[in-house]
């Protein structure tokens, strides 16, 4: 496995000279076309293109760090989260349950699990600061928010809850604006809708919430000793679930699947190698899945499979037209190529951690063809 110092020296490569980036259409297309270059030569310099013959057991380490950086490219980071302060286990629980891996809907949304912080708690008044460190992408839209309180068992009667959103610090001090009003009988969960209209973070991605509750009944007390009205323990610490989307139209395509390369399959076809997670030493901060296929297209092209069964319009395909067009190759050569990809749905944690689940686009091979 590369170490960190080994993403470091990639990442810091220069470009290749006489590329043209107008037509890149990711910002780490200089990065991509390292690997490949170094993937190429791996596999011997009497290769007409990088993925004319199969990687060998010594170039796996290089399909390892083009998997990173397609990862982090399709969560728009730079490099891997750091998890300081990861949430305690059993909340992490819970949020897993809520958030299975499955099929996203086609607006290429993301679901967000945030946990509170908790601060100027009052367990006679139930007056509260939730706070929120959220890291939601500018290309992102709000359109769903519900707070999870848990109320105790202790709970001796109807409790009403008003949420305020803190506004940012201004001269004047703080505004507040009263998002929701709620009335809870019943101990356990509770699932509080906010209005996702309303509801916006500090550009440094804090939102702050402040909690303002009492029973109907007006009795507080008992025996003249406070009475707690919310559960704040680390297993029952109140949460935040997001249902954000990317601005603009979705991009749902239609599948199609080419089958994986029989024995000594000299042609063009999709190779399938599993990567798990342990493997990338990522294990800490990607929840689920453990692993992926990390399927990839080799063998021959020959001139009368150009084009067959059609020209790969994907990123990846771009970066091998880039290198074709700005390397000596002979004229005509065709290369073996993605032409039809999925997404990879994963749960993470974000650098704050947060849940986060996401599709990650264009990350699992479908078909292959030579371009």
């Amino acid at each position: 496995m590369q170490s960190d110092s080994t993403d470091k020296q990639l990442r810091s490569k220069a470009p290749t000279p006489g590329l043209s980036t107008s037509s890149m259409r990711r910002p780490n297309v200089q990065l991509w076309l390292v690997l490949l270059w170094a993937l190429m030569w791996a596999q011997g310099a009497g290769s007409v293109c990088p993925s004319c013959g199969g990687p060998a057991l010594e170039e796996r380490a290089l399909l390892l760090e083009i998997a990173k950086q397609q990862i982090l490219e399709g969560l728009h980071l730079t490099s891997r989260p750091r998890i300081t302060h990861p949430p305690p286990q059993a909340a992490l629980t819970r949020a897993l349950r809520r958030l299975q891996p499955g099929g996203m809907a086609p607006g290429n949304g993301q679901e967000v699990i945030s946990f509170a912080t908790i601060t100027g708690s009052s367990t006679s008044t139930c007056s509260s600061m939730l706070t929120f460190h959220l890291s939601v992408p500018q290309s992102y839209h709000l359109h769903h928010a519900r707070l999870w309180l848990h109320v105790p068992a202790t709970l001796p009667g109807a409790l009403y809850m008003r949420i305020f959103q803190w506004g940012p610090r201004r001269r004047h001090g703080r505004s507040h604006t009263l998002l929701a009003e709620h009335q809870m009988t019943t101990p356990g969960w509770h699932a509080l809708t906010l209005p996702s209209s309303g509801l916006k973070a500090e550009e440094s991605g804090v939102l702050k919430l402040q909690l303002d509750c009492r029973l109907l009944d007006g009795n507080s007390t008992a025996a003249g000793q406070p009475r707690q009205l919310l559960d704040t323990a680390a297993h029952q610490r109140p949460f935040l679930e997001l249902k954000i989307r990317a601005n603009g139209p979705g991009t749902g395509r239609t599948k199609r699947r080419t089958p994986t390369c029989e024995p000594e399959t000299p042609l063009c076809c999709r190779r399938d190698r599993y990567v798990d997670f342990q493997e990338l030493g990522w294990r800490d901060w990607i929840l689920q899945p453990e692993g992926y296929q990390l399927n990839y297209c080799s063998g021959q092209c020959p001139p009368h499979l150009a084009g067959s069964p059609g020209i790969a319009a994907s990123f990846h395909s771009a970066v091998f037209n880039l290198l074709k067009a700005n390397n000596p190759w002979p004229a005509g050569t065709s290369c073996c190529v993605p032409t039809a990809r999925r997404p990879l749905s994963l749960l993470y944690l974000d650098q704050n951690g947060n849940v986060v689940k996401t599709d990650v686009p264009d990350m699992v091979v479908e078909a292959c063809g030579c371009s």
